[in-house]
């Protein structure tokens, strides 16, 4: 759901200095970055903004460099400048500095696609990745969005959630993908449960058809889990037998990875990749 029309359907007012406005500017970059370009009409209908409102946003983030509009099909489009300004919050991401070693040792001891991610309201947002040498792989990139009840890597995280922030998250409809998408609440609280039994995630072409995945969550210094870690592959590759060995591989890197993050002392033998 858009930000300005979250925060209209929301039971609690908006911050005081909360500028409408500017909700809507962002509104209309995400929907733009859900396509390859749009016209005025199209982008109007989804967002639910009035045309002419709409093209005075789209011709101030066309003047700040944030959009183009092409003058034979009168179509928009994002540029790169906000690629731009999330690779440069990436970088400065401490997770993603610390976890980068052991991340491509992990898949070069796997030969597995390699994702690092966080939870960021219902989905989780990968932060890095390391390809696998394979040529037949899975499409992701850095910045890609996933549905965290279907992806391994966002299940590692909500299994070990606040009832809190459990609670705020069902709140939201869960989207089915896939034939094997977990799209009732009770059904994905055991899963989440058989998660922490177990300490990895799985996912069993839950969000893309051909593509499975298995994860493990990394905690932080205050011993939360702040991230997480994953394996993700064409199914073909995701044999039953392996994933014994692709959880060991998983483990051994998020532990390390949780020890540099929590600063605590390193056993003999585990040095830094």
């Amino acid at each position: 759901m858009a930000l300005s029309r979250k925060l209209a359907a929301a039971d609690d007012a908006p911050a005081p200095y909360f500028t409408a406005t500017l909700a809507k500017g962002l509104d209309v970059l995400e929907a733009l970055a859900e396509v390859e370009d749009v016209n005025l009409t199209d982008l109007s209908r989804r967002l639910g903004v009035s045309g002419p409102t709409l093209f005075r946003i789209l011709a101030t983030l066309g003047q700040c460099g944030y959009v183009q509009k092409a003058a034979k099909t009168s179509r928009y489009r994002l540029t790169l400048k906000a690629w731009e300004v999330g690779a440069r919050a990436v970088r400065r991401l401490t997770m993603r500095d610390v976890a980068r070693p052991w991340v491509e040792a992990l898949a070069k001891e796997s030969r597995e696609a390699v994702h690092l991610g966080v939870l960021q309201g219902s989905g989780v947002v990968i932060i890095d990745k390391v390809d696998t040498p394979h040529p037949v792989k899975v499409d992701t990139y850095v910045g890609q969005r996933a549905p965290a009840h279907c992806a391994a890597i966002g299940k590692a995280i909500l299994a070990y959630e606040s009832a809190a922030t459990l609670d705020a998250f069902f709140d939201h409809a869960l989207p089915r993908f896939t034939p094997t998408t977990i799209s009732g609440r009770r059904q994905l609280e055991r899963e989440l449960a058989l998660t922490r039994d177990r300490g990895y995630a799985l996912n069993h072409e839950e969000w893309r058809q051909g593509v499975c995945a298995v994860a493990v969550p990394i905690r932080c210094h205050s011993g939360e889990v702040a991230a997480s870690l994953s394996l993700t592959m064409p199914t073909e590759r995701f044999a039953k037998e392996a994933i014994a060995q692709f959880v060991a591989a998983l483990l051994r890197a998020a532990q390390a990875i949780s020890r540099d993050l929590g600063g605590e002392r390193r056993e003999s033998g585990a040095s830094r990749p």
